[in-house]
């Protein structure tokens, strides 16, 4: 242990390659013999140490589909013989699953039923394993969900073992994701990563030796705290590299994809691996409002069709500042003012004119990757995918405060959405000693501390965040001795001078597979990057040729992420403000929301930066210097940020019905979000939890409890938008009909009624409400468009709904027209409205204001614009299930196909194991309920 302890103080000092020539030999040795030591040895302690900290109550969670674990060639064997993944892949899905069809009826008891014990020293179903893999270290493993708690006899050995416990579980797909991270999943999966790679690395380009500078940066940057966060992670991946060895050199622990993919050796982990992981979840979730290029398209889609009276249009769909828009923070937070625009500033692509950089220099094309993508197994092919598998929303949060809670107590319910995989991406566990306590999930191999979960006596989460951190910079491209420049041009001007791109190639050699015996391929990537960011593509302007960098105001500074989840496993947090206080220096934009038993309350964190005053943040910015961010130093990657004091947050909220609802909505009056993100009008899905909360203290003389409160979240999860706020405005307008009309919607009236659930209550896979559900799924496309396209014409509504307001299928059905559709409505009947848009839509267009007989005429052609939509939506479902609406019915669960039979959530297959389809739902991948039992 002595050496272990010396290598990794020796790694931070010397850097990876100085490390690997002291130690690396030795400390291989070392671990072996360890190993061999520890697996002689008999079993520990069964039960875990006694607890140096409160165990209060009040935590539960549930991880969907399960723990997980790592598959060896004997439990892949077992798997291919029975079809039957190992037990821990989905032991948690009864509890993830189950709840749905009760949801509405659940009691106190049940919330124990689908939701695990998550309180310090529980251990479902008492002790399932225990190991230690070196001295000082403790992995109880509990028997019902082969969870991990982590006890250590220091800080040291707690970050080692949480290390070892999540390359025991995920070692490989923690590689996977660090080959996605870095860009060279080619290496492991073949040639089909290719194309991935090569986007991957027009989003995030560094070195591993710049991601070596980051992590070693850690304590000069952020002092004591950095230097705490630089040994835990070192001593986590001493963990990864211990469990990595074991596995070298028995093939029997082998985790089976790598011989799968002709791969006999796992790589050992590195400090840039997990600097590179943390960079990509970083960017992947925590960072937005860029597409100023797309959302310049659009505006010049606008202008072609409407000459000089595009705006008015434009912003009614835009939705980028409608007052009518449901916040999380009920007073207006103030995101970057830049003033009236001036001319020069932003530079508008050539309509239609951007293509994508492609940065293989050396290896397959695009025809090749596919093609040798077909020819491995679907698991492959799906990891090749991984990167855009990966959602960038969904997740959400409601946070009772005590005023409106019968028992006196804060109340939240909150999930992360990260996907749903197999393995699950999300890795949960329990950590205890040397001055860390916490338990929750992480991504393995990215933090050795949960990322979500809790702590002595509060509990916190995240969504995804609308905060302007990210920008598109047109780079004019240009050539050292003058000549006509081009999309080769390797140089680019910039104040003033001619100066060359960051350049870097990168080499991968692709593996051997025993299904895909191809030979060996060396594949060459050759980055390219600006002052602002990696170029992702080209265009022109004005005919002249420009490159598109993405400038991301975490770049350089994404490892100060590790600060706030590190104070939080410190339980440095006592209160709210001193947890807001902890999580305002993160980085990224993301929203985080707290719990302890006296209150609720939120922060949005973020590095923004303040744009240049005269500039359009709808539009691409000008590379060339005079629309740099304020302050902007290239050296530094430094820049002028907006006052934390204006970033969204909230405590103990009394403004607009006292909760704390986020669902990826708006966080503030006068927040602005991002270019491409048009649907923040008045109906937005986060109104859905409201709608079920405030229903259950309808029952209750305005309160509720934690039970009623799991019950609102999970009835929300199959609430279709569209019935519950929208279709009552479509019923309105279309008014008394008869006949077959009147039948249809007598159909669509019951399912509204009884809560327009996508569920199904008694078991026989098909959902209640069928023939109701697959009449909306077929009306509202053709509603939407015979609402919108008359005033678009067909080309650029089809660009709009290709670009930013799709009408979707299975997940999200076209919701994000919810507020378009249902504002319009309002405005056919005459409504009260606040941000009134410039033309009636439905039955027109129809300039505004409307009034008397115009409006009612008005009103009549919308009622016959609806009316027909629905006689086509009846059609469309009889030519497929016939005339009997009896008969009409939508499953559950269904055959895997694309596109896809029924609604059904099919985990992602990271690993050679696959779960099966779950009937859908909508909430976090993994989800908290808490009412804290005590506090510090």
């Amino acid at each position: 242990m002595a050496l272990i302890e010396y290598c990794v103080m020796r790694r931070a000092s010397r850097g990876a390659l100085g490390w690997r020539r002291a130690c690396g030999g030795a400390l291989g040795l070392t671990v072996a013999a360890l190993a061999l030591a520890v697996a002689a040895s008999p079993a520990g302690a069964q039960s875990p140490p006694a607890l140096t900290v409160p165990a209060f109550g009040g935590f539960r969670s549930v991880l969907a589909q399960g723990e997980g674990q790592s598959v060896t060639a004997t439990d892949l064997a077992a798997y291919e013989a029975t079809g039957n993944p190992p037990d821990t892949f989905v032991n948690q899905q009864p509890l993830y699953v189950d709840i749905m069809p009760h949801a509405g009826t659940l009691t106190a008891s049940d919330l124990d039923r689908y939701y695990k014990n998550t309180t310090f020293g529980q251990m479902p179903g008492g002790v399932g394993s225990v190991a230690s893999p070196i001295p000082g270290v403790e992995i109880f493993r509990d028997k019902k969900f082969g969870m991990a708690h982590i006890y250590g006899d220091n800080r040291a050995h707690v970050m080692f073992g949480a290390g070892y416990a999540t390359a025991q579980e995920r070692l490989f797909l923690m590689d996977a994701v660090r080959h996605t991270a870095e860009g060279n999943l080619a290496e492991l999966t073949g040639p089909g990563a290719a194309s991935g790679d090569s986007d991957q690395l027009t989003d995030q380009d560094f070195s591993l030796q710049e991601l070596t500078a980051q992590f070693n940066a850690l304590p000069s940057r952020y002092g004591a705290a950095g230097a705490r966060a630089h040994a835990d992670i070192l001593a986590y991946i001493a963990g990864i590299n211990q469990r990595i060895d074991e596995v070298n050199a028995n093939p029997l622990e082998m985790p089976a994809e790598y011989p799968a993919l002709g791969v006999h050796q796992v790589k050992r982990w590195i400090p840039a691996d997990t600097a590179a992981e943390a960079v990509f979840l970083v960017t992947q979730f925590t960072v937005s409002n860029g597409g100023e290029e797309r959302n310049s398209q659009l505006q010049e889609a606008f202008m072609k069709r409407f000459g000089t009276g595009w705006r008015r249009p434009y912003h009614d769909l835009r939705e980028a500042q409608d007052p009518e828009a449901f916040t999380v923070a009920k007073r207006p937070f103030l995101s970057d003012r830049t003033g009236r625009p001036r001319k020069g500033l932003n530079a508008m692509p050539d309509f239609g004119s951007i293509v994508k950089r492609n940065t293989i220099v050396q290896g397959p094309s695009a025809a090749a990757s596919a093609k040798a993508a077909a020819r491995m197994p679907a698991w492959v092919r799906s990891l090749d995918r991984f990167k855009r598998s990966l959602p960038t929303v969904e997740s959400n949060a409601v946070m009772v405060p005590r005023r409106l809670s019968s028992t006196g107590h804060a109340l939240a319910a909150m999930g992360p959405q990260v996907g749903y995989y197999s393995p699950q991406i999300f890795s949960e566990y329990e950590l205890h000693g040397g001055g860390i306590d916490g338990e929750g999930v992480t991504f393995p191999g990215a933090s050795p501390w949960p990322l979500i979960g809790h702590g002595i006596d509060f509990a916190w989460s995240g969504t995804s965040a609308n905060g302007d951190n990210e920008d598109t910079f047109v780079e004019r491209l240009c050539n050292p001795d003058h000549s006509k420049p081009s999309m080769k041009s390797t140089h680019y001007v910039y104040r003033g001078r001619c100066v060359a791109f960051t350049m870097r190639d990168q080499q991968v050699h692709t593996p051997v597979s025993p299904v895909d015996p191809t030979p060996p391929q060396t594949i060459t990537y050759r980055t390219m990057r600006s002052v602002h960011g990696p170029v992702f593509a080209y265009a022109t302007v004005g005919r002249a040729p420009v490159a598109l960098a993405k400038a991301k105001g975490v770049d350089f500074q994404e490892l100060g992420a590790a600060i706030p989840f590190m104070r939080l496993a410190e339980n440095a947090p006592t209160d709210v403000r001193s947890f807001m206080r902890v999580m305002s220096p993160f980085p990224g934009t993301e929203n985080w929301f707290y719990v302890d038993r006296r209150d609720v309350g939120f922060i949005q964190s973020g590095f923004y930066p303040l744009h240049a005053r005269g500039s359009n943040v709808d539009r691409p910015f000008r590379g060339d210097g005079r629309a740099d961010w304020l302050g902007f130093k290239p050296r530094t990657y430094s820049y002028r940020r907006l006052p934390l004091s204006h970033r969204p947050q909230a405590v103990n909220p009394t403004r607009g019905g006292g909760l704390i609802v986020s669902w990826n909505n708006k966080e503030a009056p006068g927040w602005r979000k991002g270019p491409t993100e048009w649907s923040n009008g008045p109906v937005h899905h986060a109104m859905i939890l409201q709608n079920h909360v405030f229903a259950q203290a309808r029952r209750t003389g305005g309160k509720v409890n934690l039970t009623q409160l799991t019950r609102a979240v999970n009835l929300a999860a199959t609430t279709d938008l569209r019935g519950e706020d929208v279709y009552p405005w479509i019923r309105r307008v279309i008014g008394r009909v008869s006949g077959t009309d009147e039948q249809m919607l007598q159909i669509m009236d019951a399912w509204v009624r009884s809560g327009s659930n996508r569920l199904d209550r008694n078991g026989d896979n098909v959902y209640e409400h069928s023939a109701a559900i697959l009449l909306m799924d077929a009306l509202w496309p053709r509603l939407v468009r015979a609402e919108f396209q008359p005033a678009l014409g067909k080309n650029l509504f089809d660009f709009v709904e290709s670009n930013v307001l799709g009408i979707g299928g299975p997940d999200d059905w076209g919701w994000v027209w919810a507020s378009h559709v249902q504002k319009d409505l309002r405005s056919v009947l005459g409504r009260h409205e606040r941000g009134r848009y410039s033309q009636i839509y439905c039955g027109g267009p129809t300039r505004e204001p409307v009034h008397g007989k115009r409006l009612r005429r008005t009103r009549n052609r919308c009622r016959n614009v609806l009316i027909q939509a629905l006689r086509g939506a009846v059609a469309e479902v009889a030519s497929k299930q016939g005339s009997d609406t009896s008969k009409w019915t939508l499953v559950a669960t269904c055959k895997d196909e694309n596109p896809p039979l029924c609604d059904q959530i099919v985990p992602n297959t990271a690993g050679a194991v696959d779960t099966p389809p779950f009937p859908w739902q909508n909430r976090g991948t993994y989800h908290q309920i808490d009412e804290i039992a005590g506090h510090r």
